[in-house]
């Protein structure tokens, strides 16, 4: 008895081994070649475009079958647009063959878009079965009691196939369901810019010119999308300006002449700002799409520097720090609310991954000045203060930017 013991715990030993070892193989990742299975799910579903258009109520059993026999079983779910897109349902395939003949015995026609299939690496299912997951655009139409309806669509399949010898083969449609409508998107942005500031004062006088300067917005961003277009979004951005000031020559005061020209003051404020923004999107091509955003932003100044230069008239030597004004900062807002707006390109790199780039635009919309100096008119030219701040007019920050980011999409499908 105890040796009949022992060779039932041996086998039973045995069969746990040989089974765990037919696990660990089967889900040991293969080297795929993704063209190649991407050629048999197109193949796959060019059959299924080629029978679902025989399918009407003259269908031969043959061609119903064949069509069957496409789907893993034939309760596979699948969508149904046979209702029009006011009653989209999911039914099993058996169901659909036979709603299809009633409601359109002349046939429904599905038209899909080869060169716009794009699939994932294969997840392991069980027992040497594969599941792949592909996005088809698909466009249905036919003829239902007097009425045409059509409709295109993008939807998402699940293949499954099965690896036999280390090979894809008997490819079947596990499952077809609607990509999740909203959609959330996180973007990181490197920005170069090409920045400065304006005030309506300075710009009508002959001697004072304002000059923009190379900066960068650098930031982090989300969005979330209703639907295929429309979004919204906010992020955080550190954002520099820098711009200067020309004046080409300091007046004597009373009986002082310092004899500088080519005055120039540069300002430079670093701003942390959140953008709320609304977005629009599209994806006329299999790779390419656009995006724009337009919305306000929101700044608080963490940091600002002044620096003057002017030339010598009698030696032509660059003299630096030739304006002092100490209190130049506190006739400034620490706020700054403005414009934000960008349009860009996007290339998409894989399902969850794409490369923007664009163009942008920021206006300040709130001044970033109190205009509190009282003897501007009189101390302009004199070299007193930095003649950005406190001048009649506004003053506000601009920026051109040139966007370059990288988008990458946080929710997952699921079917």
């Amino acid at each position: 008895m105890r040796l009949i013991s022992h060779l039932k715990f041996c086998r039973i030993l045995l069969v746990l081994i040989i089974c765990s070892g037919q696990v660990v193989s089967a889900q040991d990742t293969p080297d795929w070649n993704k063209a190649n299975l991407k050629d048999s799910v197109i193949t796959l579903l060019l059959k299924y475009q080629d029978l679902h258009n025989k399918l009407n109520i003259h269908a031969d059993p043959i061609v119903e079958r064949d069509f069957t026999r496409l789907f893993s079983n034939p309760k596979v779910q699948v969508i149904s647009y046979l209702e029009g897109n006011s009653k989209l349902v999911k039914i099993s395939i058996e169901e659909y063959i036979i709603r299809l003949a009633e409601l359109y015995p002349d046939g429904f026609t599905a038209g899909i878009d080869p060169f716009r299939i794009s699939i994932d690496l294969p997840r392991y299912d069980r027992n040497n079965r594969y599941i792949i997951r592909a996005r088809v655009n698909i466009k249905y139409s036919g003829i239902s009691k007097g009425v045409v309806f059509t409709t295109s669509q993008r939807i998402l399949l699940q293949i499954a196939f099965l690896l036999t010898n280390n090979t894809p083969g008997n490819f079947a449609v596990y499952g077809i369901d609607l990509p999740a409508k909203g959609q959330d998107f996180m973007a990181l942005s490197l920005n170069p810019a090409l920045t400065g500031f304006r005030n309506s004062t300075i710009s009508k006088d002959e001697r004072l010119s304002l000059r923009m300067g190379n900066s960068f917005h650098a930031g982090i961003s989300y969005s979330h999308y209703f639907g295929n277009h429309l979004g919204i979004g906010t992020g955080i951005r550190y954002s520099r300006y820098s711009g200067s000031v020309g004046l080409d020559k300091i007046d004597p005061l009373g009986s002082f002449n310092p004899n500088f020209n080519e005055v120039t003051v540069q300002n430079d404020l670093w701003f942390a700002e959140i953008p709320l923004f609304i977005s629009w999107r599209s994806n006329p091509g299999r790779r390419w799409g656009a995006q724009a955003d337009i919305g306000l932003s929101g700044g608080i100044r963490m940091y600002e520097n002044m620096a003057t230069s002017a030339t010598n008239a009698n030696t032509g030597i660059t003299m630096l720090n030739v304006i002092s004004d100490a209190d130049w900062i506190s006739q400034m807002n620490r706020v700054d609310i403005g414009f934000i707006g960008t349009l860009s390109a996007t290339c998409r790199i894989n399902n969850y991954a794409r490369i923007l780039i664009g163009a942008g635009y920021r206006q300040g919309l709130s001044g970033l000045d109190n205009n509190t100096r009282a003897d501007y008119v009189y101390s302009k030219y004199q070299g007193q203060y930095n003649p950005l701040w406190g001048a009649p007019g506004k003053t506000v920050n601009q920026a051109l930017l040139l966007n370059i980011g990288v988008l990458v999409l946080l929710n997952k499908e699921v079917n």
